[in-house]
Protein backbone atom coordinates (compact mmCIF):
# COMPACT_ATOMS: atom_id res chain seq x y z
CA UNK A 1 0.00 0.00 0.00
CA UNK A 2 1.36 3.36 -0.99
CA UNK A 3 1.81 6.31 1.38
CA UNK A 4 -1.23 8.00 -0.08
CA UNK A 5 -3.40 4.93 0.61
CA UNK A 6 -2.11 4.67 4.18
CA UNK A 7 -2.86 8.34 4.78
CA UNK A 8 -6.44 8.00 3.52
CA UNK A 9 -7.01 4.90 5.71
CA UNK A 10 -5.71 6.75 8.77
CA UNK A 11 -7.97 9.77 8.13
CA UNK A 12 -11.00 7.47 7.74
CA UNK A 13 -10.16 5.69 11.01
CA UNK A 14 -9.92 8.99 12.91
CA UNK A 15 -13.31 10.06 11.49
CA UNK A 16 -15.01 6.78 12.52
CA UNK A 17 -13.61 6.96 16.06
CA UNK A 18 -14.63 10.60 16.40
CA UNK A 19 -18.25 9.89 15.42
CA UNK A 20 -18.45 6.89 17.81
CA UNK A 21 -19.11 4.40 15.05
CA UNK A 22 -16.15 2.07 15.70
CA UNK A 23 -17.23 -0.97 17.80
CA UNK A 24 -15.94 -0.87 21.37
CA UNK A 25 -14.62 2.70 21.17
CA UNK A 26 -16.82 5.49 22.71
CA UNK A 27 -20.44 5.86 21.48
CA UNK A 28 -23.52 4.00 22.66
CA UNK A 29 -21.67 0.70 23.17
CA UNK A 30 -19.08 2.26 25.44
CA UNK A 31 -19.52 0.56 28.86
CA UNK A 32 -18.78 3.87 30.57
CA UNK A 33 -21.72 5.66 28.93
CA UNK A 34 -24.26 2.90 28.26
CA UNK A 35 -27.74 3.76 29.67
CA UNK A 36 -28.00 0.19 30.94
CA UNK A 37 -25.34 1.02 33.53
CA UNK A 38 -27.09 4.22 34.81
CA UNK A 39 -28.48 3.55 38.33
CA UNK A 40 -32.31 3.89 38.63
CA UNK A 41 -33.84 6.92 40.36
CA UNK A 42 -34.44 6.30 44.07
CA UNK A 43 -38.15 5.94 44.95
CA UNK A 44 -39.86 6.99 48.19
CA UNK A 45 -40.28 4.19 50.65
CA UNK A 46 -43.94 3.33 51.48
CA UNK A 47 -45.27 4.86 54.72
CA UNK A 48 -47.85 2.53 56.25
CA UNK A 49 -48.70 5.07 58.96
CA UNK A 50 -50.32 7.21 56.26
CA UNK A 51 -52.69 4.40 55.27
CA UNK A 52 -56.12 3.94 56.85
CA UNK A 53 -55.41 1.44 59.68
CA UNK A 54 -58.07 -1.15 58.84
CA UNK A 55 -58.27 -4.34 56.85
CA UNK A 56 -59.53 -3.87 53.30
CA UNK A 57 -63.30 -3.46 53.12
CA UNK A 58 -63.75 -2.78 56.85
CA UNK A 59 -64.48 0.68 58.30
CA UNK A 60 -62.15 2.30 60.82
CA UNK A 61 -63.71 3.03 64.19
CA UNK A 62 -63.29 6.67 65.24
CA UNK A 63 -64.51 7.75 68.67
CA UNK A 64 -65.55 11.40 68.99
CA UNK A 65 -66.83 13.67 71.73
CA UNK A 66 -67.76 17.35 71.54
CA UNK A 67 -67.92 19.76 74.49
CA UNK A 68 -69.45 23.19 73.87
CA UNK A 69 -67.71 25.52 76.31
CA UNK A 70 -69.60 28.71 75.47
CA UNK A 71 -71.88 30.37 72.96
CA UNK A 72 -71.22 34.10 72.92
CA UNK A 73 -73.73 35.37 70.39
CA UNK A 74 -76.53 34.41 68.05
CA UNK A 75 -76.80 36.96 65.25
CA UNK A 76 -80.30 36.78 63.77
CA UNK A 77 -79.56 39.43 61.13
CA UNK A 78 -76.49 37.56 59.78
CA UNK A 79 -77.88 34.10 60.68
CA UNK A 80 -74.74 32.97 62.48
CA UNK A 81 -73.48 32.29 65.98
CA UNK A 82 -70.15 32.48 67.82
CA UNK A 83 -69.05 29.56 70.00
CA UNK A 84 -66.09 28.00 71.78
CA UNK A 85 -65.91 24.25 71.10
CA UNK A 86 -63.60 21.49 72.32
CA UNK A 87 -63.53 18.20 70.44
CA UNK A 88 -61.58 14.97 70.82
CA UNK A 89 -61.18 12.04 68.44
CA UNK A 90 -59.57 8.65 69.05
CA UNK A 91 -58.72 5.75 66.77
CA UNK A 92 -56.25 2.86 66.85
CA UNK A 93 -53.50 2.18 64.32
CA UNK A 94 -51.36 -1.00 64.44
CA UNK A 95 -48.70 0.84 62.43
CA UNK A 96 -48.09 3.23 65.33
CA UNK A 97 -47.56 0.72 68.15
CA UNK A 98 -44.36 1.54 70.03
CA UNK A 99 -42.48 0.33 73.10
CA UNK A 100 -43.42 3.32 75.27
CA UNK A 101 -43.56 3.41 78.21
CA UNK A 102 -45.26 6.78 77.78
CA UNK A 103 -47.08 8.37 74.84
CA UNK A 104 -45.28 10.08 71.97
CA UNK A 105 -46.32 13.11 69.93
CA UNK A 106 -46.33 13.42 66.17
CA UNK A 107 -47.60 15.97 63.71
CA UNK A 108 -51.11 15.39 62.48
CA UNK A 109 -49.93 15.46 58.85
CA UNK A 110 -47.41 12.65 59.46
CA UNK A 111 -50.06 9.99 60.10
CA UNK A 112 -53.47 8.99 58.78
CA UNK A 113 -56.28 11.00 60.34
CA UNK A 114 -59.95 11.60 59.48
CA UNK A 115 -59.23 15.30 58.75
CA UNK A 116 -62.12 16.49 60.91
CA UNK A 117 -63.70 19.86 60.19
CA UNK A 118 -66.79 21.69 61.41
CA UNK A 119 -69.51 22.37 58.85
CA UNK A 120 -70.38 26.05 58.42
CA UNK A 121 -67.25 27.35 60.15
CA UNK A 122 -66.70 30.89 58.84
CA UNK A 123 -63.51 31.74 60.76
CA UNK A 124 -61.64 30.15 63.63
CA UNK A 125 -58.93 30.54 66.24
CA UNK A 126 -57.32 27.23 67.22
CA UNK A 127 -55.89 26.89 70.73
CA UNK A 128 -53.76 23.75 70.31
CA UNK A 129 -51.04 22.95 67.75
CA UNK A 130 -51.74 20.27 65.14
CA UNK A 131 -50.15 17.38 67.04
CA UNK A 132 -51.56 14.04 68.16
CA UNK A 133 -50.71 11.87 71.14
CA UNK A 134 -49.96 8.20 70.41
CA UNK A 135 -50.24 5.62 73.17
CA UNK A 136 -47.98 2.54 73.22
CA UNK A 137 -50.87 0.32 72.02
CA UNK A 138 -51.29 2.50 68.89
CA UNK A 139 -54.26 4.56 70.12
CA UNK A 140 -54.15 8.02 68.53
CA UNK A 141 -55.68 10.95 70.44
CA UNK A 142 -56.48 14.19 68.61
CA UNK A 143 -57.68 17.16 70.67
CA UNK A 144 -58.52 20.68 69.57
CA UNK A 145 -60.26 23.76 70.97
CA UNK A 146 -61.81 26.13 68.43
CA UNK A 147 -63.43 29.51 68.83
CA UNK A 148 -65.13 30.90 65.76
CA UNK A 149 -68.25 32.00 63.93
CA UNK A 150 -70.58 29.38 62.49
CA UNK A 151 -73.23 29.96 59.83
CA UNK A 152 -76.63 28.72 60.94
CA UNK A 153 -79.86 28.93 58.91
CA UNK A 154 -82.54 30.17 61.30
CA UNK A 155 -86.32 29.78 61.14
CA UNK A 156 -87.50 33.30 62.00
CA UNK A 157 -91.20 33.35 61.18
CA UNK A 158 -91.99 33.72 64.90
CA UNK A 159 -89.30 36.34 65.58
CA UNK A 160 -88.91 37.66 68.31
CA UNK A 161 -90.77 34.80 70.05
CA UNK A 162 -88.88 32.09 68.18
CA UNK A 163 -86.95 28.95 69.12
CA UNK A 164 -83.89 27.75 67.24
CA UNK A 165 -81.61 24.71 66.98
CA UNK A 166 -77.87 25.39 66.70
CA UNK A 167 -75.81 22.68 65.03
CA UNK A 168 -72.11 21.95 65.49
CA UNK A 169 -71.42 19.19 62.98
CA UNK A 170 -67.96 17.62 63.05
CA UNK A 171 -67.38 15.89 59.70
CA UNK A 172 -64.72 13.83 57.95
CA UNK A 173 -65.17 15.43 54.51
CA UNK A 174 -63.32 12.76 52.48
CA UNK A 175 -64.65 9.69 54.23
CA UNK A 176 -68.05 8.05 53.96
CA UNK A 177 -69.74 5.82 56.51
CA UNK A 178 -68.25 2.85 54.65
CA UNK A 179 -64.76 4.16 55.41
CA UNK A 180 -65.11 5.02 59.09
CA UNK A 181 -67.61 4.24 61.84
CA UNK A 182 -68.19 7.14 64.22
CA UNK A 183 -69.08 6.21 67.80
CA UNK A 184 -69.53 8.40 70.91
CA UNK A 185 -66.44 8.78 73.08
CA UNK A 186 -66.46 8.78 76.89
CA UNK A 187 -63.02 9.84 78.11
CA UNK A 188 -62.24 9.80 81.85
CA UNK A 189 -65.95 9.38 82.51
CA UNK A 190 -66.81 12.58 80.58
CA UNK A 191 -69.01 12.22 77.48
CA UNK A 192 -70.09 14.92 75.05
CA UNK A 193 -71.77 17.77 76.91
CA UNK A 194 -72.34 21.51 77.09
CA UNK A 195 -71.33 24.04 79.73
CA UNK A 196 -73.76 24.68 82.59
CA UNK A 197 -74.32 28.24 81.35
CA UNK A 198 -73.51 30.31 78.28
CA UNK A 199 -72.81 34.02 77.98
CA UNK A 200 -75.88 34.43 75.77
CA UNK A 201 -77.76 37.60 76.76
CA UNK A 202 -80.93 36.98 74.77
CA UNK A 203 -81.43 33.19 74.60
CA UNK A 204 -82.13 30.34 77.00
CA UNK A 205 -80.85 26.81 76.38
CA UNK A 206 -83.74 24.34 76.60
CA UNK A 207 -82.22 21.11 75.26
CA UNK A 208 -79.18 19.50 73.65
CA UNK A 209 -78.25 16.22 72.01
CA UNK A 210 -75.00 14.76 70.64
CA UNK A 211 -74.92 11.71 68.36
CA UNK A 212 -73.20 10.30 65.25
CA UNK A 213 -74.91 11.75 62.20
CA UNK A 214 -73.71 11.73 58.57
CA UNK A 215 -73.52 15.00 56.70
CA UNK A 216 -75.45 15.23 53.43
CA UNK A 217 -74.19 18.15 51.37
CA UNK A 218 -76.68 17.55 48.58
CA UNK A 219 -79.56 15.10 48.38
CA UNK A 220 -77.94 12.86 45.77
CA UNK A 221 -74.48 12.80 47.36
CA UNK A 222 -73.19 10.00 49.58
CA UNK A 223 -73.21 10.98 53.24
CA UNK A 224 -69.95 11.97 54.90
CA UNK A 225 -69.26 10.44 58.30
CA UNK A 226 -69.76 12.88 61.14
CA UNK A 227 -70.76 13.64 64.72
CA UNK A 228 -73.28 16.38 65.53
CA UNK A 229 -74.08 18.43 68.63
CA UNK A 230 -77.56 20.04 68.44
CA UNK A 231 -78.53 22.72 70.99
CA UNK A 232 -82.10 23.97 71.31
CA UNK A 233 -82.49 27.60 72.38
CA UNK A 234 -85.42 29.95 72.97
CA UNK A 235 -85.19 33.72 72.51
CA UNK A 236 -85.77 36.03 75.44
CA UNK A 237 -88.26 38.48 73.95
CA UNK A 238 -87.99 41.05 76.74
CA UNK A 239 -85.36 43.08 74.91
CA UNK A 240 -87.53 43.49 71.81
CA UNK A 241 -90.63 44.19 73.89
CA UNK A 242 -88.86 47.07 75.65
CA UNK A 243 -86.85 48.38 72.68
CA UNK A 244 -89.25 47.90 69.76
CA UNK A 245 -92.81 46.89 70.59
CA UNK A 246 -93.59 49.33 73.42
CA UNK A 247 -91.98 52.38 71.67
CA UNK A 248 -93.96 51.60 68.50
CA UNK A 249 -97.17 51.34 70.51
CA UNK A 250 -96.46 54.76 72.02
CA UNK A 251 -95.91 56.27 68.58
CA UNK A 252 -99.23 54.78 67.42
CA UNK A 253 -100.98 56.22 70.50
CA UNK A 254 -99.34 59.58 69.77
CA UNK A 255 -101.06 59.62 66.38
CA UNK A 256 -104.48 59.46 68.15
CA UNK A 257 -104.04 62.70 70.12
CA UNK A 258 -105.76 64.91 67.48
CA UNK A 259 -108.96 62.96 68.21
CA UNK A 260 -109.10 64.67 71.62
CA UNK A 261 -108.26 68.15 70.30
CA UNK A 262 -110.78 70.67 69.05
CA UNK A 263 -111.08 70.03 65.30
CA UNK A 264 -110.76 73.74 64.64
CA UNK A 265 -107.15 73.58 65.89
CA UNK A 266 -106.09 72.47 62.43
CA UNK A 267 -102.44 73.40 62.69
CA UNK A 268 -101.96 71.54 65.97
CA UNK A 269 -103.73 68.42 64.72
CA UNK A 270 -101.77 68.23 61.47
CA UNK A 271 -98.52 68.93 63.31
CA UNK A 272 -99.09 66.06 65.76
CA UNK A 273 -100.15 63.58 63.05
CA UNK A 274 -97.21 64.50 60.81
CA UNK A 275 -94.75 64.31 63.71
CA UNK A 276 -96.06 60.89 64.68
CA UNK A 277 -95.58 59.55 61.17
CA UNK A 278 -92.08 61.03 60.77
CA UNK A 279 -91.10 59.74 64.21
CA UNK A 280 -92.23 56.28 63.18
CA UNK A 281 -90.20 56.39 59.96
CA UNK A 282 -87.08 57.58 61.78
CA UNK A 283 -87.48 54.89 64.43
CA UNK A 284 -87.83 52.17 61.79
CA UNK A 285 -84.53 53.24 60.24
CA UNK A 286 -82.90 53.07 63.68
CA UNK A 287 -84.06 49.53 64.46
CA UNK A 288 -83.34 48.05 61.03
CA UNK A 289 -80.01 46.61 62.21
CA UNK A 290 -81.84 44.70 64.95
CA UNK A 291 -84.14 42.88 62.56
CA UNK A 292 -83.28 39.76 60.53
CA UNK A 293 -82.82 40.27 56.80
CA UNK A 294 -85.10 37.58 55.45
CA UNK A 295 -87.38 37.48 52.42
CA UNK A 296 -90.45 36.27 54.32
CA UNK A 297 -92.58 38.19 56.83
CA UNK A 298 -91.82 37.66 60.52
CA UNK A 299 -94.15 38.49 63.41
CA UNK A 300 -92.17 41.66 64.05
CA UNK A 301 -92.42 42.67 60.39
CA UNK A 302 -96.17 42.20 60.52
CA UNK A 303 -96.47 44.34 63.66
CA UNK A 304 -94.33 47.12 62.18
CA UNK A 305 -96.33 47.16 58.93
CA UNK A 306 -99.73 47.24 60.66
CA UNK A 307 -98.55 49.90 63.12
CA UNK A 308 -97.37 52.05 60.24
CA UNK A 309 -100.78 51.70 58.58
CA UNK A 310 -102.52 52.79 61.81
CA UNK A 311 -100.40 55.93 62.06
CA UNK A 312 -100.94 56.69 58.38
CA UNK A 313 -104.74 56.26 58.76
CA UNK A 314 -104.64 58.74 61.65
CA UNK A 315 -102.84 61.26 59.42
CA UNK A 316 -105.41 60.75 56.65
CA UNK A 317 -108.25 61.32 59.13
CA UNK A 318 -106.70 64.58 60.28
CA UNK A 319 -106.47 65.80 56.69
CA UNK A 320 -110.06 64.67 56.04
CA UNK A 321 -111.29 66.55 59.12
CA UNK A 322 -109.61 69.71 57.83
CA UNK A 323 -111.42 69.35 54.50
CA UNK A 324 -114.78 68.76 56.20
CA UNK A 325 -114.31 71.81 58.42
CA UNK A 326 -113.79 73.99 55.37
CA UNK A 327 -117.17 72.74 54.16
CA UNK A 328 -118.69 73.64 57.55
CA UNK A 329 -119.44 70.08 58.57
CA UNK A 330 -118.06 70.25 62.10
CA UNK A 331 -120.80 68.00 63.53
CA UNK A 332 -119.67 65.15 61.26
CA UNK A 333 -116.05 65.74 62.26
CA UNK A 334 -116.92 65.55 65.95
CA UNK A 335 -118.83 62.32 65.36
CA UNK A 336 -115.82 60.75 63.59
CA UNK A 337 -113.54 61.81 66.43
CA UNK A 338 -115.81 60.28 69.07
CA UNK A 339 -115.87 56.98 67.21
CA UNK A 340 -112.10 57.05 66.73
CA UNK A 341 -111.43 57.47 70.47
CA UNK A 342 -112.49 53.89 71.16
CA UNK A 343 -111.95 52.44 67.65
CA UNK A 344 -108.19 53.10 67.51
CA UNK A 345 -107.42 51.30 70.84
CA UNK A 346 -109.41 48.31 69.60
CA UNK A 347 -107.46 48.33 66.33
CA UNK A 348 -104.16 48.40 68.24
CA UNK A 349 -105.25 45.38 70.30
CA UNK A 350 -106.20 43.61 67.05
CA UNK A 351 -102.79 44.45 65.56
CA UNK A 352 -100.98 43.04 68.60
CA UNK A 353 -103.09 39.88 68.51
CA UNK A 354 -102.66 39.30 64.79
CA UNK A 355 -98.92 39.95 65.01
CA UNK A 356 -97.93 37.92 68.07
CA UNK A 357 -100.75 35.56 69.04
CA UNK A 358 -102.22 34.09 65.85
Amino acid sequence: MTWTGNRRFFELFVLVVTLGLWPGVGGADDPQTSPRDVPPVAQDQPKPELERPTAWGEPTEVQIRVIVLDIDEVNSADQSFAASVFYEARWKSPFLVHEGPGPINRRLTEIWNPQLTIVGLQNQWRSYPDFVEIQPDGTVIEQQKVWGHFSQPLELHDFPFDSQVLSIHLVAPRLSEQDITVVPLVANGIPSQIAKSFSLPDFDVVSWKAEPRPYLGVETAEGRAGYEMRIGITRRAGYYILKVIIPLCLIVIMSWLPRWIDPEQVGTSIGISTSAFLTLVAYLFAITVMLPRVSYVTRMDRFILLSTLLVFVGLLQTVSNTTLLKRERKALVNRFDRWSRWLYPILLIVVLSVSFML
